[in-house]
């Protein structure tokens, strides 16, 4: 199980996971079926001999979802085979090894399976030796050889993308009534042959927290002291109106924890538990620079709060997802975590929801901070309160440095004090300059030293493990091992990114592992560079992924590495392949290539570390033109593609309803019905479009965006609003609309933010109503309804009187002071991305707005009588305020 947490991803899609000979050989070779993997102080005596209940085979692209399950048969008593605890150097040893001494052998079945000739082999050979093979299907769909092998026995589904973690626990249930099931055809092991492979060599011992087990038997489960317990039907509600982030975030978080090389960073795991034990700080801020392992810490530490009861809430930053970088997505997931924790908390929210339905849409930060945190949990009842943790890793990541909304959140956190004392804060960061500014006045920060002697130890310890079980494939003596490792450790300057990349180029099957450990120990660091030590890495592995390939192969690498840095939200291959009108075969030959260089699992395609990223958008860090990012062609690229994708697919009644009735509901799970390159599509082909840096757009993109215009337009905004997307036509096109040139696709276009948030109701309510109700009460004399209306015939009412030829001259109104208003300014900056207007009212208060939202930004408190004129700096930062108070009041609106 400590083999099963910290292996690294395998780099070849050749092997499965049952023969995978870059892994490791077990820490104990008794499986003991009361206590598995409980001890790795031994190294295995005599692993050919032993009997183990599961034998599991998988595809690499599947490692993390199969660790999982084994992790779940391992805590129910199973003695479980899986590669990164029982591989040799012999792949075809391991693979006889493994079958013959496994009761039941459990294929975990996809596309990367039946594509593998190693995982052929593997469960033809089982079938031959007439196992018990119970399958287990990662996806849906046809699974070609594995079918016939497989035909007529019972087998699981388990799609990862989208499982509950109390879903997961059913279906281990499941599978574990099925294992014990005694099988006629099951071989006895009086009856089963064992034939003994070549001695594995000794392991040496891996150090390994005693509470490591407990750690990963609470891992699927929300463990809490707390008798009290919250309503689900208010939880329910609360997840529909919050809309939390939780699956994709908590497989990152997966992804992370499994990172974790045991018995390293116990010192810090050590200060921060003692954080969450004592009364006297409030706030953890752990900071340190890129590729010191904050994200693995943070996952880490997510566990062991857990475990103990402490875990209130956490959430994880990432860059490149739309969805997790904005502060609103922290506050509103941290709520409903909270809420899962405090009942009275969770009633107070569900208060405001009741009362305030569209306070998600047009809060601030503040307030978000105020009445979705803060007050909640100021009527938390005394019997109900208990010291818990919030957890927010990468906060650097979230926002645009400098932005109104990331400075906000930044300070709200700087306040912490406000909140009540029994909910603490831990938080990493990169050490930002806007971050540091903030946080380094209140809170003293716990730095990741490079050079620390325990960072330093921790590095040892890793490359001396790995190292070891490479010593008879490197053919030098252990002493000479244990040198080299030394080295290794010390040339990674502090960085685990770039010492796990490295072993993992050293230990990749198709490596002389001893040529490429002197090359990376010949290679020159600097330690007061950390930019440039990762740089190196980056250049060494691209060029040896494309050593030897034809220039179209690393062309056309280069363009689906810039597509992964640049979309808006992480996507799958298969809707990569998709985007690219290409096959899923020929996206996965080439990201084959760089596997160690990404984090790929059956939800989307991500690289490494935010680190890469940046590497691969900065010209005076990546040398290689070839891989060098350009922003905007690729923006373009993706604008146009999403175009396409949306002329093709896109169609009326997508949702399948009964267009003869009004009430119907949709016939098609629009979260499983509508292909997840569309969904994408649909959300982010405008900000692609925004962010291309054009003046005028191409002749083809705006042929494909006309063909859009007077064909589609209708049908995206009932497919937005199936999925939760409108927003994308309120503001978004609003936004985009001055870059059109073209007056007759500009004429029609910017009749659809009016028509959304003139029928957002019954739009919002159901997606036939666009037509229905929004369609038939569009004013006649515009554009929208002169190119639409006559298509529709069968569906829209003819109204006779009472109807509006045109719209109305009043675009929106802003509501939320509580006295007159009485002045009024509006500022644009040069680019037309921002519209803010200020207000100044008789309620002793300056208010800040989003022009395009209409959303409140922020209030101004300071007056003690009425606020009577308003004015912006030409730049837009400041406001200038005079009141009745015989005050002139000079604003900075970014603080």
């Amino acid at each position: 199980m400590v083999r099963a947490i910290e292996k690294l991803k395998i780099d070849s899609g050749k092997v499965p996971g049952g023969a995978s000979d870059t892994s490791q050989p077990a820490a104990s070779s008794n499986a003991s079926s009361s206590s598995p993997a409980t001890s790795t102080n031994s190294s295995p005596q005599n692993p050919t001999l032993a009997e183990y209940d599961v034998m599991l085979s998988y595809c690499w692209t599947n490692q993390l979802n199969v660790l999982r399950i084994s992790d779940a048969l391992k805590a129910k008593g199973f003695s479980v085979w899986i590669d990164v605890d029982y591989m040799t150097s012999s792949v075809y040893g391991s693979m006889h090894q493994a079958v013959s001494s496994s009761k039941v052998i459990i294929p975990c079945l996809s596309p990367g399976y039946v594509n593998s000739a190693n995982c052929e082999r593997e469960l033809s050979y089982a079938a031959d030796k007439k196992k018990r093979i119970v399958p287990i299907r990662l996806q849906n769909g046809s699974f070609d050889w594995a079918d016939l092998i497989t035909a007529g026995k019972l087998y699981f589904f388990i799609d990862f993308s989208n499982i509950s973690s109390s879903e997961f626990e059913a279906k281990m249930d499941e599978l574990e009534k099925e294992i014990r099931q005694p099988s006629a055809t099951t071989p006895t092991a009086s009856t089963t042959a064992v034939s003994a492979p070549p001695p594995v060599p000794a392991v040496p011992a891996v150090p390994t927290n005693p509470s490591f087990l407990s750690e990963l038997k609470a891992w699927l489960k929300w463990s809490s002291p707390s008798v009290h317990a919250t309503n689900p039907s208010i939880l329910s509600e609360l997840k529909a109106w919050l809309k939390p982030e939780e699956v994709e975030m908590d497989n990152d978080m997966e992804q992370h924890f499994r990172k974790q090389f045991p018995g390293t960073r116990e010192w810090l795991y050590s200060e921060i538990l003692d954080f969450a034990n004592n009364d006297n700080e409030i706030v953890f801020w752990s900071k340190g620079v890129a590729g010191v392992g904050k994200s693995v810490v943070s996952a880490v530490t997510c566990k062991r709060l857990k475990r103990d009861g402490k875990l209130g809430g956490y959430f994880f930053c990432k860059h490149n997802n739309v969805n997790r970088n904005k502060p609103q997505r922290i506050i509103v997931t941290l709520c409903y975590h909270l809420a899962q924790q405090f009942p009275d908390f969770a009633n107070a929210v569900n208060t405001l929801r009741q009362s305030k339905d569209e306070f998600l849409e047009k809060a601030n930060v503040e307030s978000y901070f105020a009445e979705l945190i803060v007050e909640p949990l100021t009527i938390v009842s005394p019997d109900q309160r208990r010291n818990v943790v919030v957890v927010i890793d990468a906060l650097d990541e979230c926002g645009v440095i400098s932005s109104p909304e990331r400075k906000a959140l930044i300070k709200l956190l700087s306040d912490w004090e406000q909140v009540p004392k029994f909910v603490k804060l831990l938080v990493t960061s990169r050490p930002e300059s806007d971050i540091q500014s903030i946080l380094s006045g209140v809170f003293k920060a716990h730095e990741i030293d490079l050079n620390d002697k325990t960072q330093q130890k921790d590095l040892l310890m890793f490359s001396t493990n790995r190292l070891r079980l490479l010593q008879h494939r490197m053919g030098v003596p252990m002493d000479q091992v244990e040198e080299y490792a030394g080295k290794l450790a010390e040339a990674a300057n502090g960085l685990f990114i770039w010492l796990a990349l490295a072993m993992e180029d050293i230990c990749h099957e198709d490596s002389d592992s001893l040529t490429v450990l002197q090359q990376y120990l010949a290679e020159k660091s600097d330690p007061e560079n950390n930019d440039h030590q990762m740089d190196g890495m980056y250049t060494s592995s691209l060029m040896r992924a494309t050593q030897g390939k034809k220039a179209a192969f690393v062309n056309s690498l280069a363009e689906i590495l810039s597509a992964i840095v640049v979309v808006r939200a992480p996507v799958s291959d298969d809707a990569l392949a998709k985007l690219f009108g290409t096959t899923l075969s020929d996206i996965r030959a080439k990201l084959s290539s760089i596997g160690s260089l990404l984090n790929i699992s059956d939800k989307s395609i991500q690289v490494i570390h935010k680190s890469f990223a940046d590497f691969l958008q900065s010209p005076t860090r990546c040398t290689d033109p070839q891989f060098l990012i350009d922003i905007p062609a690729t923006n373009l690229f993706l604008a146009s593609r999403c175009l396409d994708s949306m002329n093709t697919s896109l169609y009326f009644n997508i949702g399948g309803y009964d267009v003869k009735d009004p009430g119907s509901k949709p016939t098609k799970d629009m979260t499983k019905d509508i292909p997840e390159h569309l969904v994408y599509s649909l959300k982010y082909w405008i900000s692609h479009l925004m962010t291309s840096n054009l003046t005028n757009l191409p002749n083809d993109i705006e042929s494909s965006l006309e063909t859009f215009t007077f064909t589609h337009a209708l049908h995206w905004i009932e497919v937005l609003s199936l999925t939760g997307g409108l927003p994308v036509a309120q503001v978004q096109l609003a936004r985009f609309l001055p870059n059109i040139k073209n007056e007759r696709i500009t004429a029609l276009l910017q009749d659809i933010p009016r028509f959304v948030n003139e029928f957002r109701t019954p739009i919002a309510e159901s997606a036939i109503h666009v037509y229905y109700s929004a369609l038939t009460m569009c004013p006649e004399d515009t554009a929208l309804f002169k190119e639409y209306a006559g298509r529709y015939k069968d569906v829209i009412h003819r109204v006779v009187v009472g109807k509006d030829s045109n719209w109305s001259s009043c675009l929106a109104t802003f509501e939320g002071h509580e006295g007159p208003v009485v002045g009024v300014d509006w500022w644009i900056s040069e680019d037309k991305e921002t519209s803010l207007i200020a207000s100044a009212s008789w309620d002793n208060t300056i208010r800040l707005w989003d022009a395009f939202t209409g959303v409140e930004l922020h209030q101004f408190k300071g007056n003690s009588d009425e606020v009577n004129c308003v004015v912006f700096s030409k730049d837009g930062r400041f406001i200038v305020t005079g009141s009745r108070d015989k005050s002139i009041m000079l604003w900075d609106i970014e603080t």
